[in-house]
């Protein structure tokens, strides 16, 4: 099955409303039930898609708020 963007999508939208779960977490969970690779399925991320993946990793803490719209550096992790 061919993935577009706008299936991807609606499958990481339905993830998110069904298993009250965030995008990044769905995108995760979509690419393990179909055996891909997180970094495979960039090019499938929308513009709306993309700014709802930036807002849950600022209020997760992943990235640092910036006085610009859509524009937040990523923080360093300590393993």
């Amino acid at each position: 099955m061919i993935i577009t963007k706008k299936r991807f999508t609606a499958a990481i939208e339905e993830l998110v409303a069904d298993k009250n779960m965030n995008y990044i977490d769905a995108i995760v969970v979509f690419c393990e039930q179909h055996y891909l690779d997180p970094q495979s399925v960039k090019h499938l991320i929308t513009p709306p898609l993309k700014e709802k993946i930036e807002a849950d990793a600022t209020n997760l803490n992943f990235l640092k708020p910036n006085t610009k719209r859509g524009k937040g550096t990523l923080t360093k992790f300590e393993t």
